[in-house]
């Protein structure tokens, strides 16, 4: 990621974070099942996932209505991948989006933070019914919604199940006092989520690694970006580069030693909580 791009996501955080205090949920007594920035096969959840028992939902904030697609307007075309959905536009940089709706959204030029607008629904690709929203900046970025909502309660901690050194499709799993033989440095492989308040398995907000007492990644999910080559990316990291076909979290450019290594990993989740998991190991390096 160039130095611009990456001085324009930190104003626009900014400039959207001094703004959340006239962002809302989008349903009332809401269940997040998915949070912002996880892997989906191919590509990042831009969004969150969400449902309630009455199943109405409301503008993240008072908007206008840009797009809308609806079943019930068009019965003889096939649902699209997202199902039902609207756009609303709140300013000139800032949109919401609304997906996997029911039939039946109700149609205005402007909507108002408290007038419910829509039904959720199982629209599109979706496995049940919920809610799919996420917040648009300056066209080029999605920002993470829990920057500019208001606290959401996450009463867990995140797990972090596995730490694997990661070769071709093979998996070595890092025990504590381990002996593991390399012929060349590889990637590690972090099995890790967040339960908001079941068993849930979301994505984390933070992930720091620390190999051998350096900082080998520091990611922060708060923003996909469009970078200059049209690929999305966050932290500068494109999809194929920050997750494996698994859906662990990668981890490039590690050094390995002769000898102990020592890996740190500190997850956090959006509300702050957060855990660690520290393992020390034998590396024989038996490079040619």
């Amino acid at each position: 990621m160039t130095k611009s791009i990456h001085l324009s996501v930190t104003i626009a955080i900014i400039v959207v974070s001094l703004l959340s205090v006239s962002f809302q949920l989008p349903v009332q007594n809401g269940t997040i099942h998915s949070t912002f920035g996880e892997p989906r096969s191919d590509h990042f959840h831009n969004g969150v996932d969400i449902s309630s028992i009455d199943k109405k939902v409301y503008p993240v904030k008072d908007g206008k209505l840009i797009f809308l697609w609806d079943k019930s307007l068009f019965p003889l075309e096939q649902y699209p991948g997202v199902g039902n959905y609207c756009i609303l536009e709140h300013n000139k940089q800032e949109k919401s989006l609304y997906v996997h709706l029911d039939n039946g959204i109700s149609m205005s030029d402007n909507y108002t933070a408290g007038d419910s607008f829509a039904i959720m629904g199982n629209t599109g690709s979706s496995y049940g019914t919920h809610l799919h929203f996420g917040i648009i900046k300056n066209g080029r970025i999605s920002i993470n919604p829990f920057v500019v909502l208001p606290h959401v309660d996450d009463v867990k901690t995140p797990v972090i199940e596995a730490i694997y050194i990661k070769v071709e499709d093979k998996y070595t799993n890092i025990h504590e006092g381990s002996t593991i033989r390399l012929t060349k440095h590889h990637p590690i492989a972090i099995q890790c989520f967040d339960a908001v308040k079941k068993n849930e398995r979301c994505g984390i907000y933070k992930l720091k690694v620390i190999v051998n007492n350096d900082i080998v990644a520091d990611y922060k999910f708060d923003s996909i970006v469009l970078n200059d080559k049209n690929k999305l990316t966050i932290d500068g990291f494109a999809f194929e580069n920050l997750y494996d076909a698994k859906g662990n979290y990668l981890v490039w450019s590690i050094n390995y030693k002769q000898g102990i290594n020592t890996i740190n990993v500190i997850a956090e989740d959006f509300a702050g909580n957060q855990t660690s998991k520290s393992i020390s190991f034998m590396v024989v390096l038996d490079f040619k």
